[in-house]
């Protein structure tokens, strides 16, 4: 056998799986077949991968946590290099083509791989949106039906995600559980700062989580609670994280359960704030001394710029100390306290608050019993040089002429814009009335179909100063604000108690001294400053509206005595 026949046997002994092609000739000085490589994960991969899996066994308890361990160990002994790669230094110094390229296990950084291992752990659907956008700033995942399994999946590789800045789970159905696996992986996530976790139903239990997060992270700076199912228990762990909590600057609390006791509890908390500027407790039950409280946080409260305290139980009361807040607050920037059952009375004494203030730019007030006379108030209240306000909102309110003409005086000298709900025209609409005899000959009066004996309320408007300034107005065809403007020389709604009772003397309205006196106490009830303003008067009026129907409705006497002929 020829030298070539001996060079391929030899070959096929030490290589017997490596087929020649028929006619090849082979030289084994120039031919030489380089073992397969095998190369180790680098260091940092190992290291980087065991960082993940550390995390994921933080979040995954389950059988396969011991076999988990044992891989763990084989890793770390690659990077410790206890198992080098034994290759012949001789074998660098060859460049061939038959060289077979080194296999590298690349490092998963987006975490996919991660999520799908978690997944199949939890026994739950992976979520593509997910995989998808958990690269991206932002991952929003409103409305996905995650459930507290498949946040805990979501949770895992987010551990050590570094791209994802606002984390969105509105709606997902966590409870207190799901709660919980966020609030775990956040206490190790420091770059999510944006955190919403908006009608999850949480309750008491998910709130403990997250407050307790709260305290060792220091990247939230917004938080969205709302719709969890929060009541009046929950204010004392919520105004420990207010006043503890250095980091948060906006945070939402609206469509919860919070009511008299949470007000009582959050409003001193919110007073020693000095981080948050957006605080939203719109629709929850405060009212009476818990909305006081809040309003009273408000006053003293350094930092807040935006409040929402909308569909609440403020009332009257409430209007009237958060007028005292407005007259001290200098940094709020916007106020909505839509639907809180303010009266017109509430919008006078609110007013008494915004005359003062230099720094609010947008105030909301829709959707409250004001009618036309609070709305002017509340208009004539920043009719000066001091107020700032460019936007009024009285969503669902009407206004008359007298509000028309205001606002369109006061645009020549500033921007303000103003969202009602229509312009009425300056009418009343009467019932027919009949003459009717009752029993013993006592006059009755019939109006809208209703019979009653209208003698209290005749003495009433006979004697009343209000309802004398009322009728003398009327009867010379003048309007409220016609007859307030013949006093009122500098034209800026307000005149003092001496020229405004001089005025009525002098336009023989048909009062008294005494009765004049009774009058001005009357109107000059709120801060006794010893001024008489026009939506005082307009109040006034409205005042006499509501005492006259309280007489007419006790002097109705239709189901007690019958119907009775009109003669």
């Amino acid at each position: 056998m020829d030298s070539s026949s001996d060079s391929e046997n030899m070959l096929l002994l030490e290589y017997p799986k490596l087929e020649i092609p028929p006619g090849m000739k082979v030289f084994p000085t120039e031919v030489i077949i380089q073992p397969k490589r095998i190369k180790r994960p680098s260091k940092m991969s190992a290291v980087t991968l065991e960082t993940s899996r550390s995390s994921m066994h933080r979040l995954i308890q389950g059988d396969a946590l011991e076999e988990e361990e044992e891989i763990e160990s084989e890793e770390r002994s690659y990077s410790s290099g206890e198992e080098s790669d034994e290759v012949n230094e001789e074998d660098n110094e060859w460049d061939t083509d038959l060289e077979i390229e080194d296999e590298r296990s690349s490092y998963d950084a987006t975490g996919k791989n991660i999520y799908l291992e978690a997944c199949r752990e939890l026994d739950v659907v992976p979520t593509s949106f997910f995989i998808r956008h958990m690269t991206q700033p932002e991952l929003a995942m409103k409305h996905h039906g995650l459930s507290p399994q498949g946040a805990k999946a979501i949770a895992i590789p987010l551990v050590t995600n570094t791209t994802v800045l606002t984390l969105d789970l509105e709606d997902n159905w966590l409870g207190p559980e799901g709660a919980g696996y966020i609030a775990d992986m956040l206490k190790e996530n420091c770059y999510i700062s944006d955190l919403n976790l908006a009608n999850n139903r949480i309750g008491s239990e998910g709130l403990g989580a997250i407050c307790e997060m709260l305290k060792f992270n220091m990247n939230i700076r917004k938080i969205n609670l709302s719709g969890n199912d929060l009541r009046d228990k929950d204010a004392e762990i919520l105004a420990k994280t207010i006043l503890e909590n250095n980091m948060i600057n906006d945070l939402d609390l609206s469509h919860n359960e919070l009511g008299e006791v949470a007000g009582e509890i959050l409003g001193p908390a919110i007073g020693e704030n000095e981080i948050i500027e957006t605080l939203d407790l719109s629709w929850n039950h405060l009212r009476r001394k818990g909305a006081e409280a809040i309003c009273e946080g408000v006053k003293v409260n350094a930092r807040l710029k935006r409040f929402n305290m909308s569909w609440n139980g403020l009332g009257n009361e409430g209007a009237v100390a958060m007028a005292d807040a407005l007259r001290h607050n200098s940094m709020l920037l916007e106020l909505d306290i839509s639907s809180n059952r303010i009266t017109p009375e509430g919008a006078v004494m609110l007013g008494k608050g915004l005359d003062p203030n230099e720094t609010l730019k947008v105030l909301r007030v829709g959707k409250n019993p004001l009618n036309t006379l609070g709305a002017f108030a509340l208009l004539n209240s920043i009719n000066n040089e001091r107020s700032l306000l460019v936007e009024l909102d009285l969503t669902d309110i009407l206004v008359d002429k007298e509000f028309d003409n205001l606002h369109k005086e006061m645009l020549e000298s500033r921007e303000l814009g103003v969202i009602h709900g229509g312009l009425i025209g300056n009418y009343v609409i009467k019932g027919s009335q009949k003459k009717l005899t009752g029993p013993d000959g006592i006059v009755l009066n019939s109006e809208d179909g209703e019979i009653f004996d209208s003698r209290a309320l005749d003495e009433f408007l006979r004697t009343d100063p209000m309802a004398i300034l009322k009728k003398h107005i009327e009867k010379n065809n003048l309007r409220m604000v016609d007859f307030f403007n013949q006093f009122d020389k500098d034209k800026n709604y307000k005149i003092t108690l001496e020229e405004f009772k001089k005025g009525v003397t002098q336009a023989n309205v048909g009062l008294s001294d005494e009765q004049i006196d009774v009058l001005i106490k009357r109107l000059d009830c709120g801060e006794k400053d010893g001024m008489v303003d026009y939506s005082e008067l307009v109040l006034g009026t409205f005042r006499l509206t509501q005492e006259t129907r309280k007489l007419k409705k006790q002097s109705i006497s239709a189901r007690s005595t019958g119907r009775v002929n009109s003669r």
